[in-house]
């Protein structure tokens, strides 16, 4: 299944934006379909951090995930957060979610990203301490849910010879 960014699909913002509002962004008080669209206009540009990845099947996008800064922002030193990690009920447990989380997790080694965070609503970590993601504390998230925030440290990137 072909992954692309956001980037190179601008025309399907609009559906990855109602993905997330459905989601999540309905549980933010004032928060809006509109809303979610422009905070997701940051990750329309090339090769460079934020960046949001799709899955697309027969170009139909079915999967999204984002590697962004600063998810929370009380702890300023961790900068690099994995966020927005969806899959369409129909393409479930078919590993789609940990590919595109690897294929992230490689763009951003190449990056130099050393460390990355996420925040679940799995106290278990769920898929994520499946992966190795280290869980660090427990948080409450702005609507009130409480959250498991992780970490997963990556390798140095191998320079090319």
């Amino acid at each position: 299944m072909p992954f692309l960014t956001l980037s190179h699909a601008p025309h399907l913002l609009p559906v990855v934006a109602r993905w997330y509002f459905d989601t999540w962004g309905h549980r933010v008080p004032g928060w809006t379909l509109e809303d979610e669209q422009q905070r997701l206009e940051v990750f329309l540009h090339d090769n460079e951090l934020p960046m949001l990845l799709m899955a697309t099947d027969n170009e139909v996008p079915v999967a999204a995930a984002q590697l962004k800064f600063h998810e929370r922002t009380e702890r300023p030193e961790r900068l690099h957060w994995l966020g927005g990690v969806y899959v369409c009920p129909s393409h479930r447990g078919h590993a789609l979610a940990s590919d595109l989380i690897a294929a992230l997790m490689q763009k951003a080694q190449g990056y130099g990203v050393r460390e990355v965070f996420l925040q679940t609503e799995h106290d278990d970590g769920g898929l994520y301490a499946q992966l190795g993601w280290e869980p660090l504390e427990r948080q409450t998230h702005r609507t009130g849910v409480p959250v498991r925030i992780m970490r997963r440290v990556l390798p140095l990137a191998r320079q090319a010879r």
